[in-house]
């Protein structure tokens, strides 16, 4: 495949992406059905008749998740779960791994429970202080899967997307507010997932060419690493 890629001429570069790198669309209908079901579960029962002030608010999709940049074979998503009552990045450190686990106890419920459309698998690690959790979606028929990457996070956008008629100079000091809490706490970069809204929402702007384009880095990508196990 790699060499087929180098020999393929630029006007012949679409064809070759639908041929080899979209993905199909009946795993990614299945998927997004799957999806909504984990989404809701999540919501009704992360901590719910407890004790604990936090509860689930939303859970937003990103990475290669949808038609804009998944691939054929495999790929690769997030699944952000964004807890309430949290008011700083450090709230989100303090308590990830309690959110994590509860995130984990009921994903094993749930797997128990209810019959997927496709193949839901809880992917167990074995490092500490681990920073999310994984599952899989997968259908071995269509050979293709999904893997799922899912982290707690605080939801620090929810200010800006209640309040739409901030000025300008209030944007800029929420932001600056952001990266000196970021800083002081030397996480630089750690709380990306924070802003998976403005992420999609970006993707979801652009046009189909740049969403080809980041399909075949992901696709080179793959290759190259397949190449260097060989």
């Amino acid at each position: 495949m790699s060499k087929e890629l180098r020999r393929t001429p630029i006007w012949k570069l679409n064809k070759f992406i639908e041929d080899h790198i979209l993905p199909d669309s009946t795993f990614l209908t299945e998927v997004k059905a799957d999806i909504e079901v984990i989404s809701a579960f999540l919501q009704e029962r992360c901590f719910q008749g407890a004790a604990h002030p936090v509860r689930v608010s939303r859970v937003m999709m990103g990475g290669s998740y949808d038609e804009h940049t998944a691939l054929k074979g495999r790929s690769e998503a997030n699944m952000v779960v964004f807890f309430s009552n949290l008011t700083s990045f450090e709230d989100q450190l303090k308590w990830r791994g309690e959110f994590l686990e509860e995130i984990q106890k009921h994903l094993c419920q749930l797997q128990q429970e209810r019959q997927f459309k496709v193949k839901f698998e809880i992917q167990s690690s074995e490092q500490q202080d681990c920073r999310s959790l994984s599952f899989k979606l997968s259908s071995p028929e269509l050979q293709q899967k999904m893997e799922f990457d899912v982290q707690p996070a605080y939801d620090v956008l929810y200010e800006l997307r209640n309040y739409k008629h901030l000025e300008r100079d209030a944007y800029n000091e929420f932001y600056a507010r952001l990266i000196r809490e970021c800083t002081t706490l030397n996480k630089e970069g750690e709380f990306s997932m924070c802003f998976i809204d403005l992420h999609e929402k970006f993707m979801r702007d652009r046009p189909p060419e740049l969403w080809n384009a980041i399909r075949l880095v992901k696709h080179w990508y793959q290759l190259t690493a397949l190449n260097q196990t060989d």
